[in-house]
């Protein structure tokens, strides 16, 4: 071991002690107060830290409760380590009080204890660490302590307007052994109207609870006119025997009502699910086919509902750093017989985003729905060989012995937020994503291995 190793290793359960003191504070997003603008328990939090930090001997600072920070060193340039202190709310599935930081074995439980405290909380101590061993370093090293991850990360542009950008940096809110590609997001809303029907009336057709994941159920409602409800229900009920499809079919005076499962997946990876927007519509068109709104319906679910790769939309690419375009129907919905879909595309970090947008807007003009932009995120690429990538991943491959090669995903880290940041941890390869699940924890060898590793990197990046 390296003389900071050693020392990580004798500060250990120091180092744990200061990650169960900010477990313990549940710093979900709350109500806006002076000088706190994510809350009080946020900046309960962000107050612990920046304590935390100036007990270890650092250089301070707190940009109106957007942003905290410490920082080691001299120097024009900063290398970043970004991190956050907000976490989701606990949810429900704990066996364990999520917010009591339980020791247990060699696991640490608790809300945060991944996702993102025990990694930034670490990254101070590290500093302290570097002062211990007397390692001075070529730039400034500054951990930031963000507190808007979760919630709209509107934390670092208030940092960048008030500071300047790092030389180079890392977020331990990732994956190792780099994460050097992020898919670029552009979130669409797709409407037109759906014609009345003739015997049997659409009245509602929704599904999704949030864009960026497949719909594990969706629902709709018809109005019996020359049918009976009856009628109505045996005939959907025939259909869905028919095709296997899992189904709950009831009827209430003139209404029918069914409800369609499928298998819910994260809106990056909409592949690994099934969708239940397009198992409905396709219900709904076999059953009544005659209907007026059939036809649209149909070429809904072909167009959006059903295609994960953009085929349709006429956007269907592929990249060698990234891979395929995924694109997700995450919503869904039919009011006052206006049909909307929401989109949630990942494309690939080569790929124009306007030339992407404009391909979608052509084809849905063509085919009759309007077309608006929710929000817009640029992918994130930086080749293997530039840095930080280069040198993270020679960290990586030193301290673990592994051939590792950089990772690429179609969700969007925390280091988007800032230039020439990339992920880099907490999550080592073949370990489980705890983040925001319940029972979260940390496992002690391994968040051990994560500081030295973090402690490397930190050394590397700065000299």
């Amino acid at each position: 071991m390296t003389e900071l190793d050693q020392v990580i290793n004798a500060l250990f359960p120091d180092i744990l002690r200061s990650v169960q003191e900010s477990v313990r504070i549940p710093s979900v997003l709350g109500e806006p107060r002076q000088g706190k603008p994510f809350g009080e328990e946020i900046d309960r939090a962000l107050c612990h830290a920046l304590e935390t930090a100036r007990s270890l001997g650092l250089r301070t600072g707190n940009l109106g409760g957007y942003v905290g920070y410490a920082e080691y060193g001299e120097g024009p340039e900063t290398v970043a380590v970004l991190g956050h202190l907000d976490v989701v709310p606990a949810g429900s599935g704990w066996t364990r009080p999520p917010f009591d930081a339980v020791l247990e074995g060699d696991r640490l439980y608790g809300r945060g204890t991944v996702d993102d405290k025990g990694p930034i909380i670490g990254a101070l101590w590290i500093l302290h660490c570097l002062d211990r061993c007397g390692i001075v370093p070529g730039r400034r090293i500054r951990v930031l302590l963000g507190t808007d991850e979760e919630s709209g990360r509107r934390d670092m542009p208030r940092y960048l307007a008030e500071e300047k950008a790092p030389h180079c940096g890392f977020t331990p809110d990732g994956a190792f052994p780099v994460v050097n590609a992020e898919k670029g997001q552009l979130r669409l809303s797709l409407s037109r109207q759906l014609p009345e029907g003739d015997a049997v009336r659409l009245v509602a057709f929704e599904g999704g609870t949030v864009i960026n994941a497949v719909p594990g159920e969706a629902s709709a409602t018809l109005a019996s006119g020359a049918f009976s409800p009856e009628r109505l229900i045996a005939a959907l009920r025939a259909t869905a025997r028919k095709n296997g499809c899992e189904a709950r079919i009831s009827g209430t005076g003139s209404l029918v009502s069914l409800t369609v499962k499928g298998r819910s997946a994260h809106g990056s990876t909409p592949e690994l699910g099934v969708n239940a927007l397009p198992l409905l519509a396709g219900l709904l068109v076999e059953t009544f086919p005659e209907e007026p709104w059939a036809p649209v319906l149909e070429r809904t679910a072909s167009l959006l509902l059903g295609d994960t790769e953009g085929r349709g939309l006429g956007i269907a690419a592929e990249d060698a750093p990234s891979g395929r375009l995924t694109c997700n129907a995450g919503l869904a919905s039919l009011k006052n017989g206006h049909l909307s879909v929401s989109l949630d595309i990942r494309h690939p970090v080569t790929f124009d985003q306007e030339e992407l947008f404009r391909a979608v807007e052509v084809r849905a003009l063509e085919e009759g729905y309007a077309v608006s932009v929710l929000r817009k995120a640029p992918p994130l690429w930086i080749p293997e060989d530039a840095e930080p990538v280069g040198t993270l991943l020679r960290v990586y491959r030193e301290q673990t012995r592994e051939d590792a090669r950089p990772l690429s995903m179609g969700g969007g880290t925390y280091a988007k937020s800032l230039p020439r940041t990339v992920a880099f941890g907490p999550r080592f390869p073949g370990c489980p994503d705890l983040a925001h699940q319940p029972d979260e924890y940390l496992i002690f060898e391994e968040y051990l291995r994560l500081l030295r590793i973090m402690g490397a990197a930190m050394v590397a990046l700065s000299s």
